[in-house]
């Protein structure tokens, strides 16, 4: 039977060209400082340039990463110390002040999934140092804590605005010491958005939706060592993204992803890894977690209902010495994101919910 494509990453619907553009745009599309690169890593890349750091220089660094972001550091030359942090995602302290150095420069803090980690407490641990504090929320645009958008506080932040809205590419980047704009070749990034436009009639269609397609994304969403590359640095974002944004974010984004996450909290908290299972009201979230055994079984079930899931991070850099973090090995092992965009019904998050369901009750794991 045919079922409906749903995915992580948000479609983007045909009629965003018959909509209007209008009011203020947020934190950090505001902020004269902002700069908007085809991706997020690029920005991060030329941003420690831009605040000084140095080759040789060290970064305190998580050991739970995405791998691109260890990549933009070692292509500047610069030496990340891993940190496994709690089990909240927020670093320890005392772990952190072990890892200092004469050469370390910088505190890198992952805002993971959407959820805003404590950027007030790491500001001032940062200050007391002496220390850059770099903000990582290429997961969580629009996300807001304590009356403060996330990235706000830091010395450098990043953003990835295509896993927010579905706009073809953009990495946004704001440091205390302004970037130039990025002059590289513009890329017009057609294919990019017939590509989200189909993912958008997928997701309504089940006729457009092909579990094949579904399987074989999956598959390129497993990133083998030595593919975090970063390709063109001084990539600007495309002028379709530019074009697009005021026109996505006349709706309240954060808010329906929060109601979204909240349905299938309902349904699925007791898989829910910590942080993750209390919904943070600033929060907005870019995947919900679960956590599972085996996790290959399920996102291979997840595929066959039409379900396109993250296989979250299983495969860090190869810098990392993965033994001596068994907290961020476990994540890797275990952490499965489903969709919970904005531009789902009530009917999808039932399909993604009843699908976890079965294959749980399918390996007896209920």
């Amino acid at each position: 039977m045919s079922r409906p494509r749903l995915r992580v990453f948000p479609p983007l619907s045909p009629t965003v060209y018959a909509r209007r553009g209008g009011g203020a745009l947020p934190f950090p599309l505001n902020d004269a400082r902002c700069r908007t690169f085809a991706l997020a890593r690029h920005g991060l890349l030329r941003g420690v340039e831009r605040l000084g750091l140095r080759p040789g220089d060290e970064v305190l660094a998580p050991a739970y990463h995405h791998g691109s972001e260890i990549e933009a550091y070692v292509r500047a030359g610069l030496t990340p110390r891993f940190y496994d942090a709690t089990d909240t995602l927020e670093p320890d302290p005392d772990e952190l002040d072990l890892a200092l150095g004469a050469r370390v420069r910088a505190l890198h803090l992952i805002h993971y999934l959407g959820f805003p980690s404590d950027a007030a407490r790491w500001r001032r641990w940062c200050d007391e140092r002496e220390l850059l504090l770099i903000e990582d929320a290429a997961q969580a645009w629009l996300a807001r804590r304590d009356g403060a958008a996330v990235g706000s506080l830091g010395d450098l932040a990043i953003f990835s605005l295509y896993k927010s809205v579905g706009v073809p590419d953009g990495g946004a980047v704001v440091a205390s010491a302004p970037l130039p704009q990025p002059l590289g070749r513009r890329r017009v990034a057609v294919r990019r958005v017939a590509k989200a436009h189909r993912s958008w009639l997928a997701q309504r269609s089940p006729a457009l939706a092909s579990p094949r397609a579904a399987r074989a994304a999956q598959e390129r969403d497993r990133l083998p060592p030595g593919e975090f590359a970063l390709g063109d640095p001084d990539s600007p974002a495309s002028p379709l993204t530019e074009a697009m944004l005021p026109r996505l974010l006349r709706d309240d984004v954060a808010g329906r992803r929060r109601l979204n996450y909240a349905s299938l909290l309902g349904r699925l908290g007791g898989l829910v890894p910590p942080p993750f299972a209390e919904l943070h009201p600033g929060a907005s979230p870019f995947a919900f977690p679960v956590a599972v055994a085996d996790k290959r079984p399920l996102l291979d079930a997840l595929v066959a209902a039409g379900i396109r899931a993250l296989d979250l991070w299983s495969i860090p850099h190869p810098i990392l010495p993965v033994e001596r973090f068994p907290g961020a090995a476990r994540r890797r092992q275990s952490t499965v994101g489903l969709p919970v965009h904005q531009e789902l019904s009530r009917a999808h998050l039932d399909v993604i919910a009843d699908a976890v369901a079965r294959h749980l009750d399918s390996v007896g794991a209920r």
